[in-house]
């Protein structure tokens, strides 16, 4: 049985101080209420559902492996309705509508950070928000949002407009209103993670895979990363590489024995490399770092 290590080198966080403003950014603190848990700091549709099934749930699937021991889960069920918890979805602090100031924000982020997992059921899209305050006063928002399955952890970073703001909620869901009154289209999971600004709390981790399909090198890759696939059946195989929002980048017919990949026309950050053929299909993480 083959194994080979895997290094995945990327950035720490700034600051504790500039994430800790996220309250519970990593869901790692959650209260019993009843038949259920909520994370604390957060409100979910967990107190409109009356069992068994909870829309929002604390999973022991999260991620960097080695940041914390849980995650939350959101789950749509679509024979209930918003006031029977059928919505999975979770703000900082209380549903209130018009939104209200829920952190206070310090030193000016530029981005929100964070890593999710997404099972899309019936054309439904997941989304993430922060609205920013001054003054107690609504400035704008910002949105990540996407409609792309992702069963792997997937980090997002988005860019933040509105510097001048002192105050923020977060809000999340497995589902994209078309309007305020409108539902999921489907069973849709999402999860979250490490919600952080400006830096994706990371951390150097290894782990042994057992039967890889294929290997990269070196990794972090600079233009041009080597290839080798141990798999028997290595011809016919598609190339795919996806940035951290899961819009594929690249994608080629690889030739049989192929052995290096150029990547010199992709920008610095981090990938996910799938290789398929119509026996198996695999994907591992790949750092570009110049």
């Amino acid at each position: 049985m083959k194994k080979f290590t895997i290094i995945l080198t990327v950035l720490i966080a700034l600051t504790i101080k500039i994430n800790a403003q996220i309250p519970n950014s990593g869901f790692e603190n959650w209260t019993t209420v009843g038949n259920y848990e909520d994370p604390n700091g957060w409100a979910t549709m967990n107190p409109y559902c009356s069992g068994p099934f909870y829309s929002a749930t604390k999973s022991t699937d999260h991620y960097p492996a080695s940041v914390g021991n849980y995650s939350i889960r959101v789950e749509n069920n679509t024979s209930l309705t918003q006031f029977t918890g059928g919505y999975g979805m979770a703000i900082t602090n209380a549903f209130d509508y018009p939104f209200k100031p829920a952190f206070p924000i310090v030193g000016n982020p530029t981005s929100l950070c964070g890593y999710y997992k997404y099972n899309s059921l019936n054309n439904d899209s997941m989304f993430v928000r922060i609205v920013f305050f001054e003054n107690s006063i609504m400035l704008g928002y910002n949105t990540f949002k996407t409609d792309i399955t992702t069963s792997i952890w997937t980090s997002f970073i988005l860019p933040l407009t509105y510097p001048s703001a002192d105050s923020a909620t977060i809000y999340f869901s497995a589902f994209y209103p078309s309007s305020q009154t409108s539902g999921p289209k489907g069973n849709s999971v999402l999860y979250v993670d490490n919600l952080s600004f400006d830096n994706l709390i990371t951390s150097v981790s290894e782990r042994v895979v057992e039967d890889a399909s294929f290997r990269l090198f070196p990794n972090p890759a600079y233009d041009i990363v080597n290839l080798n696939i141990d798999k028997v059946s290595n011809t016919n195989l598609t190339l795919n590489i996806y940035n951290v929002t899961g819009t594929l980048v690249k994608s080629e017919i690889l030739k049989q024995n192929q052995q290096q990949i150029n990547i010199g026309d992709l920008t610095n950050g981090v990938y996910m490399v799938e290789i398929k053929s119509k026996e198996w299909t695999e994907k591992q993480k790949l750092t570009i770092q110049r």
